[in-house]
């Protein structure tokens, strides 16, 4: 998938003003960056440059997920494909919490929160992601991931919890119209007959359990801090995959051939397991500490980008008139979607890759 909240919202347009701004960077931003310059002994351009290279390199991390996660599984299946990516991720994490000495205790309701969380945003999610994009193509993944806030925002709807404008439901239909296009390629026998790609359709059912993830985070709101929420959902993600894994004729017997892969394969698992698992989750918080949520989440609408010019650029995808067509009216429908969206981003591989690391807000998108 590459795509969890990363900040607080608010989503009544005028309930807060517009925050004082110099040069476009808010009060509270400046404010922050010359605390990290007073404590990092870093030059207030330096801080801020290096935040927006880190909102740079988390949008590249989670782009090009789908793109290594392509590689790797022209050698192994997608449940181990996804087992080491989410495990060593997990082991990452749980490795990096007690040297920011952060607690890992939390209380039994918070683990079942934290458990429900992570089998319905990383196991269930990424078993479709990865079952999907073996016989998709990245370039189509890329356009149903940016889906994902539409399909958070029709959640919210549904349980009264969120109300869409005009150009949101304007926009929403629109995309879908796009989904529909990419889906059936518009061919006559693929709608009448059914005749589908299931890739596509379980690359869809992803977007759908990523789109729950994001609405059960915030019905939720767990308490602490990200890292802690994001370490404890990736656990539960990966124990969760384990199920299938096992069940797989060939999962165990990937595991144990995995350190013979080629390093490129290697390189392409530590990627997405360390850059789109961890560091871009990482980077991104740094920069809605700093930035804010809003600024920050403009980063997020590089992601599918990024994943069409990596799949032309290294996959040699090809898109076909039908699927440049759909991805059009995708693109239009979600542009007509964000033009007055509140504050704040929703990524898919922030989404996914960063499953957890938003604390009650709405995910607006990464993965």
């Amino acid at each position: 998938m590459s795509r969890p909240d990363q900040g607080r919202q608010i989503h009544r347009r005028d309930a807060v003003p517009a925050p004082p701004t110099r040069h476009g960077v808010p009060a509270a931003a400046r404010r922050r960056a010359h605390r990290l310059v007073r404590d990092g002994g870093l030059n207030t351009r330096t801080a801020m440059r290096l935040t927006y290279l880190k909102l740079g390199a988390s949008a590249f991390f989670w782009g090009g997920s789908a793109i290594a996660g392509k590689l790797v599984m022209d050698e192994l299946g997608p449940a181990s494909t996804t087992f080491l990516r989410f495990g060593g991720a997990a082991v990452l994490l749980l490795a990096i919490v007690p040297l920011m000495r952060l607690p890992l205790r939390v209380g039994l309701r918070e683990h079942l929160r934290y458990a429900t969380l992570g089998l319905i945003g990383v196991t269930l999610c990424y078993y479709f992601y990865f079952r999907g994009l073996q016989a998709s193509s990245a370039f189509n993944a890329a356009l149903l991931e940016a889906t994902i806030p539409l399909v958070t925002l029709a959640l919210g709807v549904a349980a009264g919890r969120e109300r869409a404008s005009r150009l949101e439901t304007v926009g929403f239909v629109v995309s879908y119209l796009g989904v529909v296009v990419i889906i059936t390629r518009l061919s006559p026998n693929a709608i009448l007959e059914a005749d589908y790609n299931w890739g596509d359709i379980l690359l869809l059912l992803s977007t759908v359990c990523f789109g729950l993830y994001n609405f059960l985070l915030k019905l939720f709101a767990p308490r602490g801090d990200a890292t802690v929420q994001t370490c404890l959902i990736f656990c539960y993600g990966a124990l969760g995959l384990v199920p299938w894994l096992l069940l797989d004729q060939e999962g165990l017997a990937d595991l144990r051939r995995f350190p013979e892969l080629e390093w490129s394969l290697i390189g392409c698992m530590v990627f997405m397991a360390v850059g789109s698992s961890v560091l871009a989750y990482l980077f991104f918080n740094q920069g809605v500490h700093l930035l804010g949520a809003a600024k920050a989440s403009g980063f997020i609408n590089l992601v599918p980008v990024i994943t069409i010019v990596l799949s032309l650029a290294l996959l040699g995808e090809r898109p076909g008139a039908i699927q440049l067509l759909g991805a059009a009216v995708v693109m239009v429908g979600v542009y007509l979607s964000q033009r007055r969206a509140r504050p704040g981003p929703a990524p898919a591989e922030v989404s996914r890759a960063a499953a957890g690391a938003g604390r009650g807000a709405w995910p607006r998108r990464r993965g």
